[in-house]
């Protein structure tokens, strides 16, 4: 039965998320996640991206596979299933905060391979920082005294996610619009995806990366990567929202773990 829930939430969901876009030519950096009193003007773009306005109800399959921890054994490999960030200490503490918070490990993991591709020092051109790249108002709101310590960051970026989770209703799509373009932007725009494409973008980016981490068969699929592709992996940077992100796959490193790669 579960499984066949799983199938028929990845194929609503991919059927959406998937589809060709023509990148646009302007410049927006999606890693701004600061609480906006208010949003950004909707304003028109030189060139529209190709694809329909993205909707809640695009995305409603992450309900369905969407995992809310209340317990169980604190084990990373059984919460990251085999994937890993490249780092052990950085593993753990995911697993650790989506705990505490009630957030899937696999949601956190989809979440910071996009904001910072898993770098403790990643510093965005608005001056989101650290792992989860958290605005200065945000991790002091959140009690990060130091956003480039990665267990407070993670921890604030957490503890945020989960009080989007809670003001949207455990909507996940609203709550990750939310962690990019606020919470006021979201409300404002009567509990719907707010009409900026970046953040629509951003939202398909992360639902992607969290079916594609549900999914069982993608990790059957995984290719291998030898030495010379870790040294590249290890080098990714995160992808602006201004530029289509064509795909995202998983790869299974030379120790046997798995990870996400942007293409």
């Amino acid at each position: 039965m579960k499984r066949s829930l799983f199938f028929l939430a990845t194929t609503v969901l991919l059927s959406s998320i998937v589809q060709g876009q023509s990148p646009p030519r302007y410049h927006f950096d999606n890693i701004d996640i600061g609480v906006r009193l208010e949003p950004h003007d909707a304003k028109p773009l030189a060139k529209k991206l190709s694809k329909p306005a993205l909707h809640t109800s695009d995305v409603r399959g992450l309900r369905l596979i969407h995992v809310r921890p209340t317990g169980g054994p604190k084990d990373v490999k059984y919460w990251l299933r085999g994937f890993t960030t490249g780092n052990a200490q950085i593993d753990a503490l995911l697993v650790e905060a989506g705990l505490r918070y009630g957030v899937d490990p696999m949601l956190l993991y989809a979440l910071m391979h996009q904001e910072s591709a898993f770098r403790t020092r990643a510093v965005s051109p608005k001056g989101a920082l650290g792992l989860m790249q958290l605005m200065p108002g945000t991790a002091a709101r959140f009690g990060v005294l130091n956003p480039f310590d990665p267990r407070q960051n993670i921890e604030g970026g957490t503890r945020y996610l989960r009080f989007l989770l809670d003001l949207f209703g455990e909507d996940i799509a609203l709550a990750l619009a939310g962690y990019n373009a606020g919470e006021a932007a979201v409300i404002r725009y009567g509990k719907q995806i707010p009409p900026y494409r970046e953040t629509r973008e951003y939202v398909r980016r992360i639902a992607r990366r969290y079916v594609l981490l549900r999914d069982p068969e993608a990790v059957h699929r995984a290719k291998r990567a030898d030495q010379a592709q870790l040294a590249v992996i290890e080098k990714e940077e995160p992808k602006p929202t201004a530029i289509y992100e064509r795909d995202v796959f998983v790869v299974r490193l030379p120790d046997g773990k798995l990870r996400l790669v942007s293409q």
